[in-house]
């Protein structure tokens, strides 16, 4: 029997209407302040951030909240994200920890932490959204309108001067590079039954703009891999659709006469040939193989491919880390622990509209070369997702998210 004070366990109380929106709005806050500052990074990469201790102090003081006032509980139910996601943190945790006591290495640990507190990211997210739904909704796609808007300005008149790639308020161009990737697929899941308007078709284009200035040649495939989701998701509709190439049509008609001006137009725009230099080096640079990547250790150490070789004291196979997520989730955590966490995606996405799965594609795509699940913004993502239920629940005005779902913020 589970017991009662629990924070996954939906415990109904009479508590008064107003009273729980306004601590819902409490907690609703430091979820909309840290969309607003993740991308600003203060400190070096892999060190917490100011939105790191913003939403870590906000999630301590949520779940004391719980605690305190929970009651008795009737009936209760742990969903599979919960048992998923638990279990993959608790495994990568366990074979960290058997590594490090073998060799010794931080890194070991604070891998474990990355993890750990990613997912509590997630829990806080999808509980903050099934209070209120619409209202979560509502301010988190403002927020992330609004930071969109201020990592383009920062990207387009403040460039790095120490690297050709544009890093914007990153420390790294590639964390730009997925940051963007993340952003819009999260404005397309805000959106929810909405169709994409012209302040989307907007935004969109700005984050196209700071793919081609942080110059990754994975996110410039990926976005673009994104758009076409974009461009045939239930959001959009004929008339934007038509909106979209007049508006393009228009532009190449009023702006160029003759074919030889186009080339000319676009030899003239800096960003243009940068990205053009950029994907003619597509692989042909070293960490563009698999060996630069380092796939190669999963066939010359196949044993971890069982046992899982845990994440740190990366000198014991000659080379830095694995730059792959995948790639990492089944060297470091084993082919079982990959299973688990391809188990939790699935909880996640369980009876979701169509292109919030396909979406997975091009973000999985970039994590062939890239790091993308230690990331914390993804699990901002994969809570965006997840909380499409109680949209739909609110929506509809029936019970399908609590059949789903035995969450609640404020025991409702």
């Amino acid at each position: 029997m589970l017991q009662k004070n629990n924070p996954f366990l939906n415990t109904p109380q009479p508590l008064d209407e107003e009273a729980l929106k306004k601590r819902s709005i409490g907690f609703l806050f430091f979820w909309v302040m840290y969309l607003l500052l993740s991308p600003f990074y203060i400190f070096n990469s892999g060190l917490p951030q100011p939105a790191d201790i913003l939403i870590f102090t906000g999630i301590i003081i949520f779940f004391s909240y719980r605690f305190l006032t929970s009651g008795d509980q009737d009936n209760a139910n742990i969903t599979g994200v919960y048992i998923f996601g638990g279990i993959f943190v608790g495994l990568t945790t366990s074979i960290n920890l058997i590594h490090y006591f073998f060799t010794p290495d931080v890194k070991f640990m604070l891998h474990s932490i990355y993890y750990f507190f990613n997912f509590l990211i997630f829990v806080f997210g999808i509980l903050i959204f099934r209070s209120y739904p619409k209202m979560a909704n509502y301010y988190s796609y403002w927020a992330v309108v609004i930071i969109c808007i201020l990592e383009f300005l920062v990207v387009m008149f403040f460039p790095d001067m120490e690297d050709y790639r544009a890093s914007g308020t990153f420390n790294r161009s590639n964390q730009l590079a997925y940051w963007g990737i993340l952003t819009a697929a999260a404005l397309l899941i805000l959106k929810r039954t909405s169709p994409i308007t012209l302040l989307d078709l907007l935004l969109l284009a700005m984050i196209g703009y700071i793919e081609m200035k942080a110059l990754s040649k994975a996110g410039i495939i990926v976005y673009f891999m994104l758009l076409m989701i974009a461009f045939i998701s239930p959001n959009i509709t004929k008339k934007m659709r038509w909106i979209a190439f007049i508006c393009f049509t228009v532009l190449m008609l009023v702006k160029f006469q003759t074919p030889q001006n186009v080339a000319v137009f676009i030899q003239k725009i800096e960003t243009l040939e940068a990205v053009s230099d950029r994907m003619k080096t597509l692989g042909k640079q070293a960490d563009d193989t698999p060996a630069g990547r380092g796939y190669d250790r999963l066939i010359e150490h196949p044993q971890f491919l069982i046992v899982g070789a845990g994440e740190g004291a990366h000198w014991r196979f000659g080379r830095q880390e694995l730059h792959s997520g995948i790639a990492t989730l089944i060297f470091s955590y084993s082919i079982f622990g990959f299973g688990v966490f391809v188990l939790f995606l699935g909880s996640v996405f369980y009876r979701l509209p169509w292109h919030y799965t396909a979406m997975l594609i091009p973000i999985f795509m970039y994590g062939l070369t890239h790091q993308n699940v230690r990331f914390s913004y993804f699990w901002v993502f994969l809570a965006l997702a997840y909380s499409w239920h109680f949209i739909k629940r609110e929506e509809d005005g029936g019970d399908q998210a609590d059949r789903l779902e035995g969450v609640s913020v404020d025991g409702q």
